[in-house]
């Protein structure tokens, strides 16, 4: 049955009860009695509709209308009356159905906080429910009105279905004008950097331009004065060439006169006749002036015959190669034809593969689209991918470690890791691991893995490891007490006992050595089952590696640590805390310049910058319940997981650092003294290698710290050289294996 709606009944404004039409229903409805029993509800909330009767008005009258003038008898009192003749306003209300609409209309759409204009679903929703009480309150037009709302409901949510449909080609299309503007962008930027270039080099050839005009004007300024020069000696060579021939006519015509004078005379000697037959021979021998000059001027005129037929032949075989280039030519020419012919190949067979990488190109193109349009399809609608690089932030050893632990794992194996980091179980708790293989008995293997067979794998944690270490490390400072207690009873010198004995003396005490005593005591303690217990311990150091405390003992026990090292933190945490308790005097907290007194007297050479930073991380993570005071058990006291607090890695990873820089310091006074460097060694060539002694060694302590004690210089030569006194280190051993020995050791000591 179709839904009627209803709107909300009549106030009547003046006694504020409600009213019915008569038409569709009275007060002795039960609705109707409900709505009288709570008028102001039925009011507020608009809860019960009912349909209101149609009156009749005109579409005209939106307000007052006035109508004609009429004669209006006003009576007055004592039965007289006066005619008045006014325009008198003559009223037509709105029905009550139309009013009762059109307040629904702006309740709902004040209630609804509609914009009042544009576009806007809510707003056609309240406009909908309207049209739909219009409809109903008109029982003939019905069927009407309804296909017309169903027609336009249908086209709006076709319009709705197709806006769905466009919106990931919109998507696809931004990201297509984004793509497109970035390469437009990227053409411009080339073709901006193309332009730069040109104009440089259009700056450049025109720099080249003036400066060969420059030239030109110079080779012609010298053109001209050498052709001055030229004209002036040609006219210095035609004025002496015409003396020379007038003294020559000059010559000859006194040579005539002379010979004149003679033949007249008659007379000389034989001498004189032979004189003179010598002189008429000699005009013989000699070139007349005339014939000369005629002479030259025939040579003149073959000499320009010559020249303008020379000129003809250049003009007419100017174009004209000789017959041996015209064949080398004609070879080069078809080698390069060759050449054309295989290049046109090559370009029509890509040509061809160009055609068909564009149809591969066009079709993956449309699968691209698609499996865009598909990618955005599934992630509106499939679950996201887990994104596991966030997990790096909450398990120890931050982004670095959990990136070498899901490198190249699955889904799967990285919820089993995840799962082992929170429990603190081994991650062989979540796989089939369920025995060790053994290292078997040689004697490259450690004193408590020699064992042959497969040993259970009980996977430790890492809580029950650092139990277990702690332990240890009780057991064994006070069997080294009682050693060391023996030791000075017996009045034993290190002389008299074997440096590769069971026991190693150093400057600061007798420890036992690690690997040794560690097996005889998980013999005691464990028995039969030692190998299995140290088999797991082995296994949990070097998963658990993050964790400094279990890394310091694993260091320790392979060698690649001094043991002094933990007795020296050990020692500077107890002096710290003791004075710490001293200075609290009875409370359990300090405050922070208690706190850096404290550091400042007990831990050494300690900078300002990291006693600061030690504060500055005590009250961030040890603060007390006490306005900026520090809570001392919170320094020292481990977490929930067994590790250290963070005070305390702090302090341990500065004593580190500190360690290094003075390695650093010591490998520089080495180098700048002997004027070599360790990294220029070549480990290849035996013979080049660069070795110190134990007094070099100590020289370059000393230059890299000259307050430097001699427990420390003794300690450093000791550890170095492996010997038990420093006078004994006097031969020479490389610097290199002297410098990692340094890295390895307690340094600095307290």
């Amino acid at each position: 049955m179709e839904k009627v709606g209803k709107l909300p009944p009549l106030l009547d404004k003046k006694n504020g009860t409600v009213v019915y039409n008569d038409t569709f229903g009275s007060a002795d409805h039960p609705d109707m009695q409900s709505l009288t029993r709570d008028k102001s509800n039925a009011v507020s909330k608009n809860i019960l509709y009912q349909p209101a009767a149609f009156e009749s008005w005109p579409a005209y009258a939106t307000g007052p209308t006035f109508g004609q003038m009429a004669l209006i008898r006003k009576h007055g009192g004592e039965g007289q009356s006066d005619l008045v003749n006014p325009w008198e306003k003559k009223v037509i209300p709105k029905p009550k159905f139309l009013e009762q609409l059109e307040g629904f209309l702006h309740t709902e759409l004040r209630a609804l906080d509609c914009p009042p204009k544009g576009p806007s679903e809510l707003r056609l929703q309240v406009y909908r429910e309207v049209f739909e009480y219009l409809i109903t309150d008109f029982k003939t037009y019905r069927p009407l009105l309804s296909a017309v709302k169903n027609e336009y409901e249908l086209v709006i949510s076709d319009l709705h279905q197709k806006i769905r449909e466009l919106e990931p080609l919109k998507q696809m299309l931004v990201t297509v004008s984004e793509r497109c503007d970035q390469k437009i962008m990227q053409i411009q930027e080339q073709e901006r950097q193309d332009l730069v270039d040109l104009r440089k080099e259009n700056i450049r050839l025109l720099q080249k331009i003036d400066s060969m005009k420059e030239k030109e004007k110079d080779y012609q300024a010298q053109i001209d004065k050498i052709s001055e020069e030229l004209s002036r000696e040609y006219e210095r060579y035609k004025n002496e060439c015409d003396q020379r021939r007038m003294l020559v006519q000059d010559l000859n015509e006194m040579r005539y006169q002379r010979e004149q004078e003679q033949s007249v005379s008659g007379g000389g000697s034989q001498l004189d006749g032979e004189t003179n037959e010598t002189h008429d021979k000699e005009p013989e021998h000699q070139d007349d002036p005339i014939i000369l000059k005629i002479a030259l001027r025939k040579c003149r005129e073959a000499n320009e015959q010559l020249t303008a037929k020379l000129n003809e032949t250049l003009a007419d075989y100017a174009n004209v190669v000789p017959r041996r280039h015209y064949e080398l030519l004609e070879t080069e020419y078809g080698k390069y034809k060759e050449k054309m012919k295989s290049k046109e190949e090559e370009n029509e067979k890509f040509t061809n593969e160009l055609e068909a990488l564009n149809k591969v190109y066009a079709q993956v193109v449309e699968q691209r689209d698609a499996y865009y349009v598909e990618l955005e399809t599934l992630k509106r609608s499939s679950t996201p991918r887990p994104r596991w690089d966030k997990c790096g932030d909450y398990i120890t050893g931050g982004k670095k470690r959990w990136k070498e632990l899901a490198d190249g794992k699955r889904s799967d194996n990285l919820v089993d890791i995840l799962l082992s980091e929170i429990s603190g179980a081994d991650i062989s708790s979540f796989t089939n691991q369920d025995y060790f293989q053994g290292l078997g008995t040689g004697d490259s293997v450690p004193v408590y893995l020699r064992f042959d067979g497969q040993v259970k794998n009980l996977k430790m944690d890492r809580i029950n490891t650092n139990k277990f270490i702690k332990e240890f490390w009780k057991v064994k400072i006070a069997e080294d007490a009682k050693e060391a207690q023996l030791l000075k009873a017996e009045d034993l010198s290190p002389s008299s006992i074997d440096q590769r004995s069971s026991f190693a003396l150093i400057s600061v005490g007798t420890h036992q050595l690690m690997a040794e005593y560690l097996s005889k005591y998980l013999n005691q303690k464990y028995g039969e089952k030692s190998m299995e217990f140290a088999y797991n311990l082995n296994d949990a150091c070097q998963r658990f590696s993050f964790d400094s405390r279990i890394k310091q003992f694993h260091d320790i026990l392979l060698g690649r640590m001094d043991e002094q090292q933990y007795h020296k933190c050990a020692r500077m945490t107890a002096l710290v805390q003791r004075e710490l308790e001293k200075q609290a005097d009875g409370n359990t907290f300090v405050s922070p310049d208690e706190l850096k007194l404290a550091l400042g007297k007990h831990i050494g050479k300690k900078s300002d910058f990291h006693i600061n930073q030690l504060v500055e991380l005590a009250l961030s993570s040890c603060a007390s319940e006490e306005a900026n005071q520090i809570g001392i058990s919170k320094l020292f006291s481990d977490t929930e997981d067994g590790k250290q607090s963070e005070w305390l890695e702090l302090l341990y990873s500065q004593d580190t650092k500190e360690r290094l820089e003075l390695v650093e310091q010591i490998e520089a006074a080495l180098s700048e003294k002997t004027g070599r460097a360790i990294d220029d060694e070549n480990e290849t060539d035996a013979t080049s290698a660069w070795e110190i002694t134990g007094k070099e060694l100590r020289d370059a302590v000393l230059a890299a710290d000259e307050k430097v004690g001699n427990e420390v210089l003794e300690y450093s030569v000791c550890w170095a050289f492996d010997v038990l006194k420093a006078d004994n280190a006097t031969y020479p051993k490389p610097t290199k294996e002297v410098i990692q020995k340094l890295q390895m050791s307690a340094l600095p000591l307290l």
